[in-house]
């Protein structure tokens, strides 16, 4: 039931970024309005995904957190492409394009993070995950300009 409710989400949420507006030009205000449901829906996926990964990584666990940060990956990859349609507020496209840029930096070295861990080179994946909170930390900066809360990342595990 949970899962059929998850699903249910995003699919609304998928539906209200897909949904152009009529004769209106995008401004940063409707940019937010669009693109927040599906990031908080992501959001929450993400959590779900990764409860426990730090404990894991206590205990030395490290393929079940390998798992853990590709499937994160992979659904930040999904997050990337559902905003792809959203078309960008006037006069701030070259924002929008370097905002996705990093979003997708972050992915892959989240994705990186994961198959260092798989392969039990956890000092090479905790170096890694670093570079990853900073890519992180850019996107942070560039989408403090559309105001966005739930499109935010934090320290991942």
């Amino acid at each position: 039931m949970r899962r059929l409710l998850g699903i249910f989400a995003v699919l609304v949420a998928t539906l209200a970024v897909a949904l152009p507006a009529h004769g209106a030009e995008q401004t940063k205000e409707t940019y937010k309005e669009r693109i927040e449901p599906v990031c908080k829906a992501n959001r929450v996926a993400n959590e779900r995904i990764m409860s426990g990964a730090r404990q894991r990584i206590k205990r030395k666990m490290w393929v079940p957190v390998g798992r853990q940060f590709i499937r994160v990956s992979g659904s930040l990859g999904r997050l990337i492409k559902r905003l792809g349609p959203v078309p960008p507020p006037v006069g701030y496209e070259r924002t929008v394009q370097r905002w996705t840029k990093f979003m997708r930096l972050v992915k892959l070295r989240l994705f990186k993070v994961g198959k260092l861990y798989k392969a039990g080179e956890d000092i090479k994946a905790a170096h890694m995950s670093i570079l990853a909170e900073r890519a992180g930390i850019s996107a942070n900066n560039i989408s403090i300009v559309f105001k966005v809360r739930e499109c935010r990342f934090s320290r991942v595990g």
